[in-house]
């Protein structure tokens, strides 16, 4: 398998198990709306492979985006439209990704031009492409007065499907430039999965040292505690005996400087080696950052001669 189809399958996989995810998160129980949520991406994707062959990572990018409108719709309605039912706030959902699809379908020849040339665009395009979004966000902010007003299900209805016929309408009109982005993102997503391929090796490598100091310290911690009178940790409000797997955990957190609080060294000596610990964590943090960005730039220079 090639580079560039195992950078899609990772793409994929990344994104459908993001998708499904949301779809497991946006409710309580299992709902129409997780259903219709998961075969509107799924059918935005089809239709994008189709209708623009060779747009891979485009088609992925448009997932990744639809992904997060879900995330977005799901917030802006349980804020602002807590009274609609749930069968109108579904049809609501769909409006804007009908209207991307029949924009794009309606100027897939210039599009299908921006898709073949695969080239990122210059800086003063790529901007021009941005203000598509200031409508959508406008009629977004604007519906947050809503849940200070005293209105009817109805009149939050009717509310909830203008908006959103109304972010469609702009999401028509602009479809193109909004196809442009979504070409620039999967550029850059293609490029990202290029480059974190590339850095596996010294990645793996961050980690066993960051593991190893992690299990070194659980070690001590454990040690120390075994050997001495009295308990050395408040566990939970309770002083006793720690065990190895709450001194791994207890090691994670002091190395990644979280602090919640449930574990707490009580002598001044594992206080200190708590502390000592932290310095390692953040040295190992430069110097292994410092590593990554080093074999990349010699791996850069390496495949340039």
């Amino acid at each position: 398998m090639g580079d560039g189809n195992r950078n899609l399958l990772g793409a994929v996989l990344a994104t459908g198990v993001m998708i499904l995810m949301i779809s497991f998160a946006v409710g309580d129980e299992a709902s129409f709306f997780q259903l219709m949520m998961l075969v509107s991406i799924s059918a935005s994707v089809a239709f994008f492979f189709t209708v623009f062959p060779g747009s891979r990572f485009f088609a992925i990018a448009l997932a990744n985006f639809l992904a997060i409108y879900s995330c977005i719709f799901v917030v802006f309605v349980e804020a602002n439209f807590t009274m609609v039912t749930r069968t109108l706030a579904e049809l609501a959902y769909i409006l804007p990704i009908l209207g991307f699809m029949l924009g794009t379908w309606l100027r897939r020849e210039a599009i299908r031009d921006i898709v073949v040339s695969h080239k990122v665009q210059e800086g003063s395009k790529f901007r021009r492409g941005l203000p598509w979004m200031l409508p959508a966000f406008l009629i977004g902010i604007a519906t947050f007065a809503i849940p200070g007003q005293d209105l009817s299900p109805l009149h939050q209805s009717y509310l909830l499907f203008g908006a959103m016929t109304a972010i469609a309408l702009a999401v028509f009109i602009v479809s193109s430039n909004v196809a442009a982005f979504l070409l620039d993102t999967g550029l850059v997503f293609e490029a990202f999965f290029k480059r974190v391929q590339r850095l596996t090796i010294p990645a793996f490598a961050f980690v066993t040292f960051y593991s190893i100091n992690v299990i070194v310290f659980a070690c001590f911690y454990r040690i120390l505690d075994r050997f001495s009178e009295g308990p050395q940790f408040i566990i939970e409000g309770v002083g006793r005996e720690i065990s190895f797997q709450e001194s791994l955990y207890f090691s994670i957190i002091t190395v990644s400087t979280v602090g919640y609080g449930d574990i707490v060294p009580e002598s001044v000596a594992l206080r200190a080696l708590s502390a000592i610990q932290i310095v390692f964590g953040v040295l190992l943090l430069l110097f292994g950052f410092s590593e990554i960005m080093s074999y990349s730039k010699e791996r850069g220079a390496e495949r340039q001669e």
